[in-house]
């Protein structure tokens, strides 16, 4: 115990440095509330599929009805972070950049017979990007100007989840306090003589709650196998928001300022939409699973201070296949579960009529490890994906992401049967 606490305590400093930080830099996070997770959790290297997943060795956090598979006996702890590494490619110029993000702070335990909970942190969105562009001025032959668009932060979220159990039929409920902010800044500067720069930041503080329903059922199909549904979902919900947008211009001979707009919009909102995950989970003499997720976000409809951003929908679907030799096995390697998957995903952006659509594999191993009166879980996933085209002038983004997942599982709640 007194070298297990300092370790949790290590985990949650890290965890709340990397939501702290600028976590992503790709250009596509420059819209709406950032990036939106398309993988990540305990189940990232089977394709992120996550709706009818359920075991008694990871916190499933994106479908709550999964926390009635826990240890009854046992208190959980667990701890993910990914970095990527992201080259970045037009049809004229390449980039790369490395960072880390998608931390997550989890905690589980059983409260009453067949109620368990579960509480933690999650990164729910990512906004990080800096840009430039050398373009000429509107109804100018020779008169260029430089313009920096840039951002950074993102929402995080704080989430409370029960869940019960009704024989085969499982329930569960997240409720996540959301929180974050979102900065977008403007530099333009004009390349003429006399000249002058505009900067302008737009900054918005989103602060509200959202519930996640989930709900699985499992049944068997033969004495060596069994079938698991699962869906998770929240309504579209409205989240208080405040937004703060100012203007000025700079003269770079007398570096006078000249304010164009200084706005507080104190009551505003921003729409968090509908959505929805389904699938099945497929399990075999205990060695063998396969899984597979569809998941639906309605976009088109989300919504900042009343105005339509005129996204689409958001689309994924998922695939995964996971081997586990033996249990107990004599050989560490039979005791490891080895993991496989997939994943396409079509983002509610479209530029210049193409959408940015995200294809990925991944792959990866659990490993579990065992000492005195607790448990030790290490996953290793990795995801090789392709996000965005460069037909049209737009950008690619070629990734490779790993990602830790560390659980831990005390008998804390173990009575001792021989003192």
């Amino acid at each position: 115990m007194k070298k297990i606490i300092p370790l949790y305590l290590l985990c949650f400093l890290f965890s709340w440095q990397v939501f702290s930080q600028n976590n992503t830099g790709t250009p596509y996070s420059m819209y709406g509330i950032g990036l939106l997770q398309d993988n990540y959790g305990p189940y990232t290297s089977l394709g992120g599929v996550s709706a009818a997943m359920r075991d008694n060795n990871n916190i499933n956090f994106l479908n709550p009805a999964s926390y009635t598979a826990l240890d009854s006996n046992r208190f959980y702890f667990q701890f993910g972070v990914t970095g990527e590494y992201v080259h970045i490619s037009t049809h004229k110029e390449n980039s790369s950049y490395r960072v880390a993000q998608n931390a997550s702070l989890n905690m589980a335990f059983r409260i009453y017979k067949n109620l368990f909970t579960s509480l933690g942190f999650n990164q729910r969105s990512d906004i990080g990007y800096d840009l430039y562009y050398y373009k000429m001025i509107n109804g100018s032959d020779n008169e260029y100007y430089n313009q920096q668009i840039s951002g950074e932060g993102g929402l995080n979220d704080f989430y409370l989840g029960v869940a019960y159990r009704f024989g085969n039929l499982s329930l569960g409920v997240n409720t996540s306090l959301v929180f974050g902010n979102i900065e977008k800044r403007v530099n333009l500067i004009p390349l003429i003589s006399d000249s002058y720069y505009i900067n302008s930041r737009n900054k918005i503080a989103v602060f509200d709650a959202i519930f996640t329903a989930g709900i699985q059922y499992g049944m068997a199909l033969s004495p060596k196998s069994k079938l698991t549904l699962g869906t998770a979902f929240n309504f579209s919900s409205k989240m208080n928001a405040r937004k703060d947008l100012e203007s000025y211009k700079v003269n770079t001979s007398t570096q006078s300022s000249e304010t164009l707009d200084n706005e507080r919009l104190h009551n505003g909102n921003i729409s968090y939409p509908f959505r929805i995950s389904g699938g099945f989970a497929y399990d075999y003499k205990d060695k063998w699973t396969v899984a597979g997720d569809y998941t639906f976000q309605e976009m088109s409809s989300y919504k900042e201070f009343g105005e339509d951003q005129e996204y689409n929908d958001y689309h994924k679907a998922a695939i995964g296949v996971s081997l586990l030799p033996a249990r107990y096995g004599r050989y560490w390697w039979q005791r490891n579960k080895y993991n496989l998957g997939a994943y396409a995903v079509r983002s509610q952006i479209e530029l210049n009529n193409v959408h940015i659509n995200t294809y990925g594999v991944t792959f990866g191993t659990q490993m579990p490890v065992y000492i005195s009166n607790r448990e030790l879980l290490l996953g290793v996933a990795f995801d090789l994906g392709i996000r965005g085209t460069e037909k049209n002038g737009l950008i690619q983004e070629k990734y490779a992401k790993i990602r830790l997942n560390i659980a831990f599982k005390e008998g804390w709640f173990m009575k001792r049967k021989i003192d």
